[in-house]
């Protein structure tokens, strides 16, 4: 069941999905359009998940699920596979792990893991996509000097 991300506690569980090419606004729209659909009939062995969705900067989608519903394999596999389809559908990439997120001069850029090196440097805004807390993102602790987070092990 969809609810809005300010109904859901600092607890809740989210995935943050990075995007790239970076989404328009009209693909921003269809994107959370589609997945706004698939989390009103999002359940796990028959129990709704109330589940919320946002797209920040057009580069992140953040689904948030209330921490007290369980999140069955087969409930978390249904959203990767809708996910699938919009990767298609909008002609980006949004499962692909190997993507690193900075912000750049000229805002937010998508590199693979091994040109990050060359790309950034200890001070480069990066976007800590493994978050697994709502309150994390609310915060703006997924965003940080790479080295202050994990990214540092990807520098030169």
């Amino acid at each position: 069941m969809r609810v809005n991300l300010d109904q859901l506690s600092n607890d809740a569980y989210v995935w943050i999905f990075g995007i790239s090419p970076s989404l328009d606004a009209q693909k921003s729209d269809a994107l959370l359009g589609q997945v706004n659909a698939f989390l009103e009939n999002w359940a796990a062995h028959g129990t709704p998940i109330a589940g919320a969705a946002e797209v920040r900067e057009g580069s992140f989608l953040i689904v948030a699920a209330d921490e007290q519903r369980e999140k069955s394999g087969c409930a978390i596999d249904r959203m990767f596979g809708t996910l699938k389809q919009l990767e298609r559908d909008l002609g980006v990439a949004i499962l692909d792990s190997n993507r690193i997120f900075f912000r750049g001069e000229e805002g937010i850029r998508a590199v693979e893991r091994t040109a990050f090196r060359n790309a950034a440097t200890g001070e480069t805004p990066v976007f800590d996509v493994t978050v697994e807390r709502l309150g994390d993102v609310r915060k703006g602790d997924w965003e940080k000097p790479a080295a202050q987070s994990w990214h540092r092990q990807l520098l030169n």
